[in-house]
């Protein structure tokens, strides 16, 4: 199974048309969060006593979620691609005046033969005899934070961070860059706002689905006219260990050399796991850089100072001429290949690509 969000996860240990091939092993996740990560449970103590605290429901719920979602992962990494009865427990740990919860999560990595009635025990879009009031509620506020967003009248408070993340509302994001193109521009400056931005977005785009991961930020990249938010987008693909060979190959065959140099920086960042499929993408990629990304500057050659001789220069593409060869443009501080000096070149990109070959070929069978 290429993909760990595919990954058939059930309590029970077995399910109509479920067809296990092989056991493999145990696999159990640990998750462990200060007390303090539930802020209204002694902050909102109207709502506690009130029977309910969504905010509380919204922090278990994300601690269940991301128990299963490591859950996942352990049993991709040995070679499952189901989880079977899935037990999970919440703990409280106390000790000199300081209490924590442990979640625990627990199960069965096994084989099964893929069968199309599984997917009606994943099918999340199934419509419903009945729906609760709280879906409702739901949707209604997710199309008013929608609306909003799209007016530019959207408020991103601590509230609206955590509904479009627990809430997956991808249609807000051309709108949060938007909002925020002057923080990623200014980041030094703006250290505070940046530094909130940052932690809000990451986690924004790491709760959507792993498809839409990736379309959502190469896409965007590959359409976005300021450089800095492109950059930006980039960093953020590296955070969450997002590489994608189609979709990074598409950025090192743009036409535009600015989208060609993220293309050449996402090469170097990693993928969540790699299997003989990710071998075979890596060294086209290092194949296809070592073939495109030539000379930009013209080598040509001038006569030397009180001497008949003449030696070897290059004139670069931004229109300053008799540049010596070795040396960085003077005008435009560009190599003859078109990078700064403080840039990654394409040569040790290949390298860098040559060695995580290497390594992953270390544990591949």
């Amino acid at each position: 199974m290429a993909n760990p969000k595919d990954i058939l996860v059930i309590t029970t240990s077995s399910a109509e048309g479920l067809k296990i091939k092989k056991h493999l092993k145990p696999v159990s996740a640990h998750i462990v969060a200060g007390t303090n990560l539930f802020s209204d449970f002694l902050g909102g103590l109207t709502d506690v006593f009130g029977g309910r605290s969504s905010s509380y429901q919204k922090q278990l719920s994300s601690l269940y979620n991301e128990a299963i979602e490591r859950i996942k992962y352990n049993t991709h990494e040995i070679g499952g691609n189901c989880v079977i009865g899935l037990n999970i427990d919440m703990d409280e740990i106390s000790g000199k005046g300081k209490s924590m919860f442990m979640l625990t999560a627990i199960g069965t990595a096994v084989i099964i033969e893929k069968d199309e009635k599984l997917n009606s025990l994943s099918n999340t879009n199934e419509k419903f005899e009945n729906v609760g009031v709280e879906r409702i509620n739901n949707l209604r506020q997710r199309k008013n934070i929608i609306e909003k967003a799209e007016k530019r009248e959207l408020h991103y408070d601590d509230e609206t961070w955590s509904f479009i993340t627990s809430n997956q509302v991808q249609e807000v994001f051309p709108a949060l860059l938007r909002r925020y193109t002057n923080v990623i521009e200014n980041f030094e400056s703006m250290q505070d706002a940046y530094n909130f931005f940052n932690k809000n977005f990451i986690s924004y785009i790491d709760a959507q689905e792993e498809s839409k991961k990736v379309s959502l930020l190469y896409d965007k990249i590959e359409t976005e006219t300021n450089h800095q938010v492109a950059l930006y987008l980039s960093k953020v693909i590296k955070e969450l260990n997002l590489f994608d060979y189609e979709k990074n190959m598409s950025l090192l065959k743009n036409s535009d050399f600015k989208k060609q140099k993220i293309g050449l920086r996402i090469a170097t960042y990693d993928k969540s796991f790699y299997d003989k499929e990710d071998i075979v993408n890596l060294n086209q990629t290092k194949t296809f850089i070592s073939e495109t990304f030539k000379e930009r500057g013209e080598i040509s050659t001038k006569k030397q100072l009180l001497s008949s001789k003449e030696k070897e220069v290059w004139n670069c593409e931004c229109g300053n001429k008799s540049v010596e060869i070795g040396e960085y443009c003077g005008s435009c501080k560009n190599d003859i290949f078109g990078f700064k000096e403080s840039e990654m070149k394409p040569t040790d990109i290949v390298k860098y690509i040559d060695q995580k070959i290497e390594l992953i070929n270390e544990y591949i069978k």
